[in-house]
Order: structure tokens, then sequence, then C-alpha cells
């Protein structure tokens, strides 16, 4: 029994190490011609939540999206970082995020939180802290949002993006981003 106990938690730990180590592994993605990457965080370090999706739309030209899912190839990390390779040039917002499957709209989305993405080049969509408390059984969750821009927080997500990203063709339109905020 204890051997085959021992064998079980052993095999766990491998599996968990490895888990790490895909995780840890910079993305590959791949850019398409005449698109552009946006990118941005939420703080949650005061938040009883974590954010699992950040949801961008684009406002122009207007698209369609079903509900409230937004741009699907947003790439969010548990700590509140994300990423929006491969998007056609407009207008874009970020209108909230999700936590995960309860969406949460930010407050003045698409009047206050707009960005425009143009192709080939790398976009700023914004820092957003969140202070969300969850309700209880019979309570709604309370939370408050606000945008928390800086020049040092925007070059430490592009310091972040480009080792995420060294290994993609996105990796050199963020390096040059990242050269243009030392000028």
């Amino acid at each position: 029994m204890n051997r085959a106990r021992s064998c079980v938690i052993f095999v766990g730990g491998v599996l968990l190490a490895l888990a790490g180590y895909a995780s840890a592994v910079p993305r590959t993605v791949s850019a398409e011609p005449g698109t552009g990457l946006a990118f941005g965080a939420f703080d949650i370090t005061q938040s009883d939540l974590a954010v699992t999706h950040a949801v961008l739309m684009r406002v122009k030209p207007a698209r369609m999206y079903m509900g409230s899912s937004g741009e699907k190839g947003t790439i969010t990390y548990t700590n509140g970082e994300f990423f929006s390779p491969n998007l056609a040039p407009g207008m874009y917002s970020v209108i909230g995020f999700f936590s995960g499957d309860k969406f949460f709209a930010l407050e003045r989305g698409l009047r206050e939180h707009t960005f425009t993405v143009e192709p080939g080049r790398v976009t700023y969509a914004g820092s957003y802290k969140l202070e969300v408390k969850k309700g209880g059984l019979f309570r709604n969750d309370k939370g408050t949002f606000s945008r928390i821009d800086t020049p040092q927080a925007e070059r430490q997500l592009l310091e972040w993006l480009a080792k995420e990203l060294g290994a993609s063709s996105w990796a050199s339109t963020v390096n040059a981003r990242l050269a243009e905020g030392k000028n």
C-alpha cells in the first residue's frame, strides 16, 4: 500500500514539474500580415478574483461578437497580463474580463478604454486596477476598476512581452517598440 502511494505521489510530482516547464516556455505566435498586437494588464493584488480572460472588442470598424466573448485570440495569464496578436486594424476597447465563467464589465468601457491597432505595430491597451470582493451566498460581487497607466508599467509589460514572444515572429516588432521607449 505504501509503495503504491509513493509511486502515485512521485508520478504526480513529475507531471506537475512538466506542466510548470510547459507553461514557462515562450509562446510561438506567428504574426499575420496586415495585423497588429495589443497588450495590457489587470492588477489583481487587492482582488478576490483572478482574471482568466481579458475581453477586447473592435469598435471601429464595428465587428459583431457572440455575447461578451470579444477577440478569441487574446491570451491572458493568471497574474493579469494579456496580449492579443493578429488583430485587424481599427479602434478597440477593453470592455471587461472573465473570472472563470463569470463576466465583469469595465465601467465606461467603450468610451474610456479605447486604443488604436495599426498593422505591424504593438499597442498598449492599458493597465487596470481591480478591487473586487466576492459576495456571499445571497450577495453580488462588489468591486471597482480604475485605469492606472504609467510609462513604467507600460515598459515593464513590454519587457515581459519581449520574453514571452521572444521565439515568435512578433519578437522584432515588440523589440522595436521597446527601443522607441528608450528615446
